[in-house]
């Protein structure tokens, strides 16, 4: 990398790491206005029949959806300020995967076991091989909902929208208080 291109990282990777704690404690305050919403619904104004209950989930579900965006940010943002750590572990972590490449061979040719003694335990280091080799094939993948315009949209909505859950929650738990 060019010096500049360090320098912007040393930068920015500090800041998503601040971004990210701000937009985690903003999705847990989020759920929480949601949980004390639903809860003093279900306390103070028990829905009575089927249409009122499906009303009622259908309000937690919209009402958790905003947190949620948020939180799925915080973890995407987490997994950035991961990158460079897991990029610089990326020869060793080949090197593990060889090494265990060569073992499942070296067991599949291997003639003190019978072959169909030997084929769950290899197909499942093999599975496990492939699922963990996921961060060697794509490393960028944690950069890709950062360019996606939807979830960058629908990020932006939450930040505006959980505020308002929260405002929401504390009439809620005044106007049960007042009645």
């Amino acid at each position: 990398m060019r010096r500049d291109a360090v320098g912007v990282l040393r930068r920015i990777l500090p800041l998503a790491a601040a971004v990210s704690r701000g937009v985690r404690t903003l999705g847990i305050v989020g759920l929480g206005a949601v949980v004390a919403i639903a809860l003093v619904v279900l306390v103070r104004w028990t829905p009575g029949d089927r249409e009122d209950w499906a009303g009622l989930v259908v309000l937690c579900v919209l009402l958790v959806v905003p947190p949620a965006v948020l939180l799925a940010l915080s973890l995407v943002l987490g997994q950035v300020v991961e990158l460079p750590d897991k990029l610089r572990s990326y020869p060793g972590t080949t090197r593990e995967h060889v090494a265990e490449l060569r073992a499942i061979a070296l067991d599949a040719q291997g003639r003190e076991r019978p072959a169909w003694r030997r084929l769950p335990g290899s197909t499942w280091r093999l599975a496990m091989l492939v699922r963990s080799a996921r961060d060697l094939l794509a490393p960028h993948a944690p950069l890709l909902p950062l360019a996606s315009v939807p979830f960058l949209i629908a990020t932006l909505v939450s930040a505006l929208l959980v505020p308002v859950v929260v405002i929401a929650a504390l009439v809620v738990l005044l106007a049960a208080v007042a009645a």
